[in-house]
């Protein structure tokens, strides 16, 4: 059995829909902590509290685990640090006091923040700011367990910016549709220079489903990190502009600068080997963004 940790998630339900008409529904297992109503029943699914450490002996049981858990509030890591490594760290900690054997770990590229332009997975840097820090540690500690043998394989990936049905409400292309619908203004920080090169979602879980297939049938030890993001550069204000065409809203773009500018970018170089092998294609992300938002704004209809 395959184990999905945070399989309530925005990234987990994009896996519990790729899968969930196929022969492969009844070999996992979603794991949740405090919503098993974003779990289809369809699915096996199981409440595992990684703050409780007597909670976690379950995990013996699995051999093969997605780990999508932790915090994801960038602002959360600033105005609280300590919940943050608790969240990103010291779960992960807890998991690993009972899991042995084959993990996709889904990072952030906010490991990458403080630096510019293209930055390959090889490069060795310390975050500027403390969301990163905590990631970083996470991924340091993976790779910590992977070199003493808890894990046999170990693939990180490192997700710059995923959307679709299921994210929370205060992101950038739900916040669109809400200044559509409720005739309210968005405000583009920064003047909207910072990078997204965004995936919906349904393509991310696609990338970690393949993964967890394509590790399963190494025979050796196995350690790989990846990026994730569009290989086309689109900053906000593209996005913004491209749903304003769609159906016009209100927005200002603000001439200060953001507290984290995102400035970089991932290589995709390795991602791109790793999709021919799985016969996986880029989308047309500008198809998908249309698409999402016309949903969003017209409840499931599809409007040219």
């Amino acid at each position: 059995m395959m184990l999905v940790i945070g399989g309530s998630s925005f990234i987990g339900k994009g896996i519990q829909n790729l899968i969930k008409d196929s022969s492969f529904a009844k070999s996992f297992v979603f794991a949740y902590n405090m919503h098993p109503e974003n779990i289809s029943d369809s699915f096996q699914k199981i409440k595992i509290d990684l703050q409780e450490e007597d909670n976690c002996k379950i995990l013996r049981e699995f051999k093969s685990c997605i780990y999508l858990a932790g915090n994801s509030f960038h602002n959360l890591a600033f105005s609280n640090p300590g919940i943050d490594l608790d969240m990103n760290v010291k779960i992960f900690l807890n998991f690993m006091k009972y899991f042995k054997g084959q993990l996709i770990l889904l990072s952030s590229q906010a490991v990458y923040y403080g630096l510019r332009g293209e930055i390959s997975e090889d490069t060795v840097h310390y975050p500027t700011i403390p969301y990163g820090l905590s990631k970083r540690f996470q991924e340091e500690y993976a790779k910590y367990f992977y070199r003493i043998g808890y894990l046999s394989k170990l693939w990180i990936f490192r997700l710059m910016y995923a959307f679709g049905n299921g994210e929370r409400s205060n992101r950038l292309i739900p916040k669109c549709a809400k200044a559509v619908l409720e005739n309210e203004t968005i405000k583009v920080l920064g003047k909207g220079k910072s990078f997204l090169n965004p995936l919906p979602v349904n393509f991310v879980a696609k990338i970690l489903f393949n993964a967890m297939l394509h590790i399963m049938k190494e025979n050796n030890k196995f350690l790989e990190i990846t990026n994730i993001n569009y290989p086309e550069k689109i900053t906000v204000l593209d996005v913004v502009k491209f749903l304003y065409n769609i159906k016009p809203f209100n927005y200002v773009v603000e001439e200060g600068e953001e507290i984290w500018p995102v400035d970089f970018w991932g290589s995709i170089n390795k991602l791109i080997n790793y999709l021919k092998i799985w016969d996986m294609k880029f989308p047309n992300i500008w198809d998908e963004l249309r698409v999402y938002f016309q949903e969003l704004l017209y409840g499931g209809k599809k409007y040219e």
